[in-house]
């Protein structure tokens, strides 16, 4: 069973959304309400199986076909509870957004209607049958998901106004950076399994950095890394990087410019740095538009919570028990034909052509 991008879907924003809906669903029962708002089973499933289809490719070529139904991750639930429960979220967000929309007086014009009407009937006519009945797919529901992505958009930019975005150049300085690293902790094999280095292992690496350190003094550090079968890369960072290991951080802000460090070890990893510039110009530009976005989201998030605190949202999760994760969908390139059939003792791949699997 094959998919075509809904490439219609660029009109309401960044479409990372979450799937569910199955042949035992009632598209008009509630999956969940919000006050008196109720949110379709319909609508939910749609969401599910789409977001279901970008993830099938990948995720079967490592995992295989019944990955849905396992705990890939060891948080004690499976694949397909996550990604329910993760688009239940965002419905909840997509409605309290709808339900506020008067707060800031944001409304849809015609023009905006139009578009979403042409974009769900362009995505009907796009999909065979079959991928549009394993969606639950009709035009009405697809223009409803468009409507709440093209609310978000427009409530997120009336939220995010107030934002404070005056960055002083302390705030987003970046400083230029030469930095070398070699891990010491462990690394993947190729089974994909994590094994940490043994001690003689340890041993060799750091005399590996230490090498590198002493030939930087006569052929310069981005040398002696590449002779020794490591990198040298051209980076940045900010004195006040509350992310990076507080060992690298106070070597780094010891160092003046056009100084190399002696080797600085933290748990994971020894690094050789050089300071090129005590002002990346570029990184520090690119750093404060970081930061204002980080604030911007930050009061769009606070503003979310706000609303949603005892504002009665339920699930209906009898309801999200019905939707089946049984088939497989599949992706397909826009300029491929709609005409060409998927038969269903072809094999899956990572970049097509996802045939349908045997319930459960």
């Amino acid at each position: 069973m094959r998919l075509k991008k809904l490439a219609a879907l660029v009109l309401a924003g960044a479409l990372c959304l979450t799937s569910f809906v199955g042949c035992g669903v009632n598209p008009n029962e509630a999956a969940a309400t919000l006050g008196e708002q109720e949110v379709s089973a319909g609508l939910v499933n749609f969401v599910c199986k789409y977001q279901k289809a970008t993830i099938d490719d990948t995720y079967v070529a490592y995992f295989g076909k019944d990955f849905w139904s396992q705990d890939l991750y060891g948080y004690g639930t499976t694949m397909e509870d996550d990604l329910k429960a993760s688009i239940m979220d965002v419905m909840h967000d997509l409605y309290t957004l709808k339900a506020h929309m008067s707060d800031y007086k944001v409304e849809l014009t015609e023009e905006e209607k139009a578009a979403i009407t042409k974009a769900a009937q362009a995505f009907m006519a796009a999909n065979s049958e079959e991928a549009i009945k394993e969606l639950g797919a009709t035009e009405e529901i697809v223009a409803e998901m468009l409507t709440l992505y093209t609310i978000q958009a427009k409530m997120y930019d009336a939220i995010i106004v107030d934002t404070d975005r005056n960055v002083t150049d302390e705030e987003a300085n970046m400083r230029g950076i030469t930095l070398v690293q070699i891990g010491i902790a462990g690394e993947y094999n190729d089974s994909g399994s994590y094994e940490k280095y043994t001690e003689d292992e340890v041993k060799a690496l750091k005399e590996t950095a230490s090498k590198i350190l002493i030939e930087s003094k006569s052929v310069g550090l981005e040398k002696a890394a590449t002779d020794n079968k490591y990198e040298a890369v051209d980076t940045a960072y900010n004195k006040k990087d509350t992310t990076m290991d507080e060992t690298l951080l106070e070597a780094l802000n010891a160092l003046k410019v056009g100084e190399t460090s002696t080797l600085i070890e933290t748990t994971s990893a020894v690094y050789i740095a050089r300071i090129d510039e005590d002002v990346d110009k570029e990184a520090t530009e690119e750093n404060r538009e970081a930061i204002i976005a980080e604030r911007e989201n930050t009061l769009y998030s606070d503003k979310l919570t706000e609303w949603q605190k005892e504002d009665g949202w339920k699930v209906n999760e009898s309801v999200l028990d019905k939707i089946d994760f049984h088939n497989l969908l599949t992706q397909k390139d826009p300029s491929e034909k709609n005409t060409e059939k998927v038969d269903s003792t072809e094999k899956a791949d990572s970049t097509e052509k996802v045939d349908s699997t045997e319930g459960k």
